[in-house]
């Protein structure tokens, strides 16, 4: 495998499996030290954080999508929303593609249980969800390893971390709630990460993570060429079994696999690109469109099958 993604990266590897846990290996992995011009072209570096319909005010023009989630959240999650429409949770509850999307929004989180209870977003990027997380009612706190993409997520006020989990200033027992998104599989060391979080996890804290998935049907299909890969700076890739074998090592319990993320056109758009040898991120419109309507149906084959979806999503217990 080659950098296919960002093209900043010299030289190939080798992904090899584990027949043991499931998990597989880059080879030879990057150190600390020689990882990060691999990241010179990374998406974390953006100039202001998305819009998200859910935060207030961010899209007025999305009210009536707004309300209608906040009915679904306040019934399945507990969240309070002044603003939610009633019975609106019933769209949600005849749709299990709507309630998939739904719980990805928010990240399966539940409602704080007392105030102010932290949340921890590791690897938050520029605080995209780190201001939803707020809105949500948490004391929203990350851990950011790209400085420039810390600084915007610190402009807006939040408490940022710049470096990774093993320098951070962890106050043990003191954390109600942490999320990885796409970040585990970034971790030079991720049981041990993944212990350190556990530390600093009050008793019943929830973990969240999503991670690609090297057992999906994309990874299948395209091989080297699966978006997922992502080399070199995906150095450890799971599946539901191995991700949760990682999560039981670092002593969480309860694990519990979720509803996938529907994201397969991302990947089958990028696969095709990447398979061809362009930019990933350089695909025409009739390209989207395709990429779209198969995704559709991969998506839906994902709500029946989890197993094989695109990413694994995953939460588990302190107990």
């Amino acid at each position: 495998m080659v950098d296919a993604v960002f093209h900043v990266a010299p030289g190939r590897w080798t992904l090899w499996r584990c027949a043991g846990c499931e998990a597989a290996y880059l080879d030879p992995r990057p150190n600390a030290a020689s990882i990060g011009r691999a990241y010179s072209r990374y998406y974390t570096h953006a100039s202001e954080p998305a819009k998200n319909f859910l935060i207030p005010g961010d899209r007025p023009d999305l009210r009536a999508k707004r309300a209608l989630h906040l009915s679904h959240y306040a019934r399945e999650y507990g969240h309070r929303g002044d603003e939610a429409m009633p019975l609106g949770w019933l769209l949600f509850a005849a749709s299990p593609w709507r309630r998939a999307r739904a719980g990805q929004f928010i990240r399966h989180v539940p409602a704080p249980e007392s105030e102010p209870d932290v949340l921890l977003d590791v690897g938050c990027g520029d605080g995209g969800f780190l201001r939803l997380a707020r809105a949500l009612g948490y004391a929203a706190r990350g851990i950011e390893f790209d400085p420039q993409a810390a600084k915007l997520a610190q402009a807006q006020g939040f408490d940022v971390f710049v470096g990774g989990v093993d320098d951070a200033p962890l106050v043990d027992c003191s954390l109600a709630q942490v999320t990885l998104s796409h970040v585990i599989e970034h971790l030079h060391d991720p049981v041990a990460a993944l212990a350190r979080l556990h530390a600093a996890m009050r008793r019943g804290g929830r973990i969240w993570l999503q991670t690609p998935n090297i057992d999906s049907h994309g990874a299948q299909r395209f091989g080297t060429a699966w978006r997922g890969l992502e080399a070199p700076r995906h150095l450890v890739m799971f599946n539901v079994a191995s991700l949760g074998a990682a999560l039981r090592r670092a002593g969480f319990d309860d694990v519990q696999r979720m509803a996938p993320q529907l994201d397969a056109a991302f990947y089958i758009e990028q696969s095709q690109e990447m398979a061809q040898g362009k930019d990933p991120y350089a695909g025409d419109r009739a390209r989207r469109r395709a990429a779209r309507s198969e995704g559709k149906a991969w998506d839906r084959a994902a709500l029946v099958d989890p197993d094989h979806a695109e990413s694994v999503t995953l939460v588990a217990f302190k107990r």
